[in-house]
């Protein structure tokens, strides 16, 4: 299978039908970007069965907690690991134990995404 092909796999793994959609978009503005994300960001780091999906989002979101993404990125990403199985628990240890590393403003500031998208998900239910 090429890389764009695994990507797209990776994509519908992760995220489901709207991280497609989010591809597609990008894709539609910018087909070289999307060509990058799909080929190296998930067709080659993803490629590797070194660790296990819900290690790479725990992984995943460490980093975005870190950099202070006020983005899409976290927004996405806990949807995401929430749809490979992280529980609810887990995910609010991991934002505790990026306090101390990344300190409390970004830590809040992941909480509340966090909050954001756990409402809108039981609003779909």
């Amino acid at each position: 299978m090429d890389k764009q092909a695994f990507g797209w796999r990776k994509i519908e793994e992760l995220a489901g039908e709207q991280g497609i959609k989010s591809m597609k978009a990008v894709e539609e503005f910018s087909p070289r970007l999307a060509k990058l994300a799909l080929e190296f960001g998930y067709g080659d780091v993803y490629a590797d069965d070194s660790l296990t999906m819900q290690q790479r989002a725990l992984i995943t979101l460490s980093s975005l907690i870190t950099q202070g993404d006020a983005g899409r990125g976290l927004h996405y990403h806990f949807r995401a690991a929430l749809n490979i199985g992280l529980e609810k628990a887990q995910i609010l240890e991991l934002i505790n134990h990026c306090s101390a590393y990344a300190g409390f403003p970004k830590a809040i500031h992941a909480l509340h995404i966090f909050k954001e998208v756990l409402e809108q998900a039981e609003q779909k239910k």
